[in-house]
């Protein structure tokens, strides 16, 4: 989309040679160049584009100037001017960027402001010279998400030859401004430092306007106007008018504003009547230029005059070589007393210019225009014919503004205006007040015979149960639609729409043999709106993944360029599919980040059905990904249920109802679990999606297996094997035959394990899920070694003999006759417990005590060990015969514990032996809180970026709940691992508190340190921070306790003295506040 340039923003505005130099702000002007942003904010009419422009020509620094309006709060022509006002500088700027932006629309997601963002970046940094750029007005674009997110994004990342100056009547609301004041990068110019002194007004009224002025008046006139330079330029223009200085002191009680009001009418009753009328009239003008003067005015040589008002001082600014426009307060004056003492005029001029914009396609300009004056029929006229432009260019907002001003008759009139009024409330998933929408659309439309109106009206109702997924609401909608569409002679892209759209429906229907029929059709009639995403859902619903996953990741590439659909798809989000594919496959964290994408779209478009399923999607991911913390899984789907609720789209909890299904099941909360499956069925069989319902039924039998309902399990197995069958699922097939199988082995029924299995390991191999065995995904056993013993009985009893034994090869299993079905967990940090696969050992379970400590000292030592050293750490004080008796029985023992269904005369798996050492078996799979822990905290203490530090670290410290075997505290053969645990707690929460201090949260810095020093009274790192944090929080005299806390522990337990860096802490705090301004206390 090529975005329209006016010239004349880009340009410094002209400034009198005779305009005062003020040396005090000048100093601090001339600190810009060193400083990465600047920004000067105050009210208006404090001078600061005054005090820019004179800066940039008085020091002749090579700057690039926007001056921007109210329009411009679009991220696309923003930064559109931001590259051409560059380019007056480097003219061959911004070509890359330039060049994205035409292909894009008007509507940006998260991931193309952070792409935009670094196409400028890099760009900046090919320019070999310092470049100031200047955004005058920020104000009027300061409500704008996109740009604002874009500038932060380029403040976290600004490279040092840019210097970016902010002028704007409020300070903007970044994140990273306290942070870059503090390190020296942010410069501000604040009202303070715009405000004339009385020496500064003197010279104003001397040099600029040849006042001589008594001293007693002087001091009155500032008085009055508190240095507010524009209120004083007023009493300037007045002075030499009437001769009476004292008369403008009757007005010394008005505040500013009412000041300013007085002041404007003397000036402009002073005027000639000619000079009062065009005043007037120009007034309702943004730019003033000769040829919107003489066309909406009436006025020839416009351009005399404007020049004539300048030379007038009456508040009028010249921008570029033929622009003009009027200061804002001076404009809002006029425009206010023009509508007053001349409304019918008024309202021409407004609609004279309006058809002006209109005669120059400038929409959103013409529409301004008939907005300030209520002139709702020409709105209406407007949004019928360029309203659908709109709303596929993403400008909902602008579109919903407008159709608000709208009466219902004029509605009715243009009645084009009740479909996209329902449309953007679909897409705001306000499904109710949209069906109502569309069909007073039909209404209108029927009773014109508008075939292509009516069809419209059906296909966005039929839109409504698409985005929700009910197919039956749906069918008859679209055939109706179709039908219509066909009696109104459209065009066969506007057909093939419809099919694309039948399609889908029928694939939600389960039916993908006649989807795909129908997918082929619209692709014959119009291969240039083929949508992605539909194609990728009927690989998704197929069992075809890596097709689905290409189509969706190549739709992703080419969104980058050309930014795709402005507009929510509801669950079809790419990124949402994309999350749910790998959340099958068993790709948790990029299941997280898709999700994660998907909420944040959600979020970033008002549509909150799209950040529901963006919800469901995270509970999907944070299952697989970490099978021990369930509750976090649990509140995303409770967050989408809760977000339905509020939607009332009863159909939109079936997912999330699913996930909690499965979550349920393997947490062991059967009754919960199936609860939730049924009522999640409720809703899929209502609107007949056979394909969820055949993933729900799946998970209410996986429900039944886990918690031993075998019985129950198949009769849920067998149904969702049937309905898989019946969507041609090639995925559910396999994960049906699974699961039936498991069950079959774990019944002893031969004939129909082999049957199964056979059936399960052709899928694998025919359509390559064998991601299956490696990855735990969202209908896979949670522990992977469940598969194990099964594979084993495949090689054993020639059941595609040849695969079972390669993947048990790559799964590192070899040589095995048995093998118990699941791994071991193991915490020993705060508390010692054991899980084998998902069910705890209960204390009660371990029969003798030696054989507990047995299995503490092997995962402790971590490494095979011999009978004499085992003898010498357990039994000291036994002699040889009698220790390897008690070694025998306590081995036993470990034995039955870890695997209690071991057959008799069975080799043991997860305890080794080896000649006359013993231990853990290292093809075993045995996960131990301490090796997660200390791969985590290492990770994060070799991290850089400080955000993946505290979430690493973070989940690392999770894991410490206590010392290392608390019930072996005693014991020597600990001692070594216990301590190696505690420093990596110790030196991982002390990087935590530091970057805390650096990032000013000072009191999650205080629970850190005070964690530290709770396992560790001398770590002197902690008392140098809570030092530091209660000195920073105005609160020396904690800091100074802390100070002699140390002093003291450090002496009773080490007999040494601090640091010198602590001392020098010490001594810091008490001379105050000589480096450091300290903040207030919360």
């Amino acid at each position: 989309m090529k975005l329209p340039i006016i010239q004349t923003k880009l340009r410094i505005p002209v400034i009198k040679d005779e305009f005062i130099r003020r040396a005090t702000l000048t100093r601090k002007m001339k600190k810009i160049p060193e400083y990465p942003l600047t920004i000067i904010h105050s009210g208006a009419g404090f001078g600061k584009s005054t005090a820019l422009a004179l800066f940039m020509r008085d020091e002749k620094i090579p700057g690039c100037w926007y001056s921007i309006s109210s329009m411009d709060d679009d991220i696309l022509p923003f930064l559109s001017y931001i590259i051409h006002s560059i380019r007056g500088l480097v003219p061959d700027f911004g070509q890359e960027i330039a060049k994205h932006i035409e292909t894009m629309e008007r509507y940006i997601r998260e991931e193309d402001l952070s792409y935009l963002c670094t196409l400028f970046i890099n760009e900046i940094l090919e320019v070999d010279s310092d470049i100031t750029l200047i955004l005058d007005d920020y104000h009027q674009i300061d409500h704008s998400y996109t740009i604002n997110s874009w500038i932060e994004k380029l403040l976290q990342h600004i490279p040092a030859n840019l210097h970016l100056v902010i002028s704007s009547r409020s300070r903007p609301n970044w994140k990273h401004l306290t942070k870059m004041r503090i390190n020296g990068k942010l410069l501000e110019i604040t009202r303070e430092d715009l405000v004339l002194t009385i020496e500064e007004m003197e010279l104003l009224l001397t040099d600029l306007y040849g006042l001589e002025i008594e001293p007693t008046h002087l001091q009155s006139i500032y008085q009055i106007t508190e240095g507010w330079i524009i209120a004083l330029c007023m009493i300037a223009q007045q002075i030499p008018l009437t001769g009476d200085i004292s008369a403008h002191f009757e007005h010394s009680t008005y505040s500013l504003q009412d000041l300013f009001d007085y002041l404007v009418m003397e000036v402009f009753s002073k005027q000639p009547p000619i000079i009062q009328q065009f005043l007037e009239q120009t007034s309702i003008l943004d730019v003033m230029e000769e040829e919107l003067c003489d066309e909406v005015i009436g006025i020839h040589g416009a351009s005399n005059m404007l020049e004539q008002l300048k030379e007038r001082n009456l508040f009028i600014q010249k921008i570029g070589l033929k622009h003009y426009r009027y200061h804002a307060l001076f404009k809002e004056f006029l425009e206010n007393a023009f509508l007053k003492n001349n409304p019918s005029a008024y309202s021409a001029l407004h609609e004279k210019c309006a058809r002006f914009y209109e005669k120059k396609s400038l929409w959103e300009e013409a529409l301004y225009h008939y907005k300030k004056i209520n002139h709702y029929k020409a709105i209406a006229s407007i949004l019928q014919d360029q309203g659908v432009n709109m709303l596929e260019g993403g400008k909902l907002k602008s579109l919903s503004d407008h159709l608000m001003l709208v009466p219902v008759h004029e509605m009715d009139t243009y009645y084009l205006l009740w479909f996209l009024k329902a449309e953007v409330q679909r897409y705001r998933s306000q499904y109710q007040e949209a069906e109502k929408c569309y069909d007073k659309t039909y209404f209108e439309a029927g009773k014109r015979n508008d075939y292509l109106g009516m069809s419209r009206a059906l296909e966005g109702k039929a839109k409504i149960y698409l985005d929700t997924i009910q197919p039956h609401q749906a069918e008859t909608l679209l055939y109706e639609a179709i039908e219509a569409r066909e009696k109104s002679n459209s065009p066969e892209a506007e057909k093939a729409k419809l099919y694309y759209l039948l399609s889908e429906n029928l694939l939600n229907a389960g039916k993908s043999t006649n989807a795909e029929k129908w997918l082929q059709k619209a692709k014959e009639s119009s291969p240039s709106i083929l949508d992605g995403n539909i194609e990728a859902r009927l690989y998704l619903r197929t069992g075809r993944f890596e097709e689905a996953k290409k189509v969706l990741y190549n739709q992703k590439v080419e969104l980058s360029g050309k930014n795709g659909s402005a507009l929510p798809k509801s669950h079809r989000e790419t990124d949402l599919l994309l999350s749910l594919i790998e959340a099958f496959m068993g790709e948790g964290l990029n299941a997280k980040d898709l999700a994660q994408a998907g909420i944040q779209q959600g979020i970033s478009l008002k549509a909150p059905f799209v950040e529901a399923c963006g919800w469901i999607r995270m509970g999907h991911a944070v299952q697989i990904l970490n099978k021990y913390d369930s509750d976090l899984a649990e509140q995303c789907y409770h967050t989408a249920l809760g977000i339905m609720d509020t939607l009332n789209v009863e159909r939109g909890k079936a997912e999330p109802l699913m996930g909690l299904c499965i979550l349920y099941g393997t947490r062991g909360e059967y009754e919960r679990a199936l609860d939730a499956g049924k009522k999640a069925l409720l809703e899929t069989e209502k609107v007949q999606d056979i394909w969820l319902s055949a993933l729900i039924s799946l998970c209410m039998g996986i429900t039944c297996i886990y918690n031993e309902r075998l019985e129950n399990g198949l009769d849920y197995l067998e149904k969702t094997r049937e309905l898989f069958y019946q969507c041609e699922d090639s995925f559910g097939q396999m994960l049906s035959s699974f699961w039936l199988a498991y069950s079959y082995f774990l019944k002893k029924e031969e004939d129909m394990f082999r049957q199964s299995i056979d059936k399960f390991l052709y899928m694998i191999q025919t359509h390559e899920f064998e991601f299956f065995f490696h990855n735990v995904s969202l209908f896979s056993p949670r522990d992977l070694q469940m598969v194990v013993p099964f594979l084993i009985q495949c090689a054993k009893g020639n059941i595609q003999r040849s695969y079972a034994v390669k993947i048990l090869q790559d799964m590192g299993i070899t040589g095995l006759d048995s093998h118990p079905g699941y791994s071991i967990r193991v915490q020993t940090l705060g508390q010692f417990k054991i899980w084998l696969g998902d069910k705890e050992v209960a204390e009660k379970d371990w029969q003798r005590e030696k054989g507990k400590e047995l299995f503490q000292l092997f995962i402790t030592v971590n490494e095979l060990i011999s009978k004499e050293e085992i003898f010498q750490i357990l039994w000291p004080n036994q002699d040889t015969k009698n220790a390897d008796r008690d070694f025998k029985v306590a081995l036993n023992s470990l034995h039955h514990v870890l695997e209690p269904m071991r057959k008799a005369r069975a080799a043991p798996f997860f305890i080794i032996r080896e000649g006359l050492f013993y231990g853990l078996n290292p093809h075993a799979k045995i996960e131990l809180d301490t090796t997660q822990f200390q791969i985590l905290i290492q990770n994060g203490l070799n991290e850089t970026s400080q955000e993946k530090v505290i979430s690493l670290l973070e989940k690392g410290l999770k894991l410490y709940q206590g010392e290392y075997l608390p019930e072996r505290r005693y014991d020597d053969w600990c001692i070594s691992k216990r301590e190696s645990m505690l420093v990596y707690f110790l030196r991982a929460a002390e990087r935590i508190a530091q970057i805390m201090v650096r990032q000013e949260k000072y009191d999650h810095a205080i629970y850190w340190c005070e964690k530290i020093l709770k396992r560790d009274r001398t770590w002197e790192e902690a008392y140098r921070l809570l030092m530091y944090c209660f000195y920073r929080k105005n609160n020396r005299p904690q800091a100074m306790k802390w100070y002699q806390k140390c002093k003291v522990i450090l002496e009773e337990e080490l007999g040494v003295s601090p640091l010198e860096p602590t001392t020098q802490m010490h001594d810091m705090i008490l001379e105050s506040e000589k480096y450091i301004d300290p903040i207030e206390q919360p």
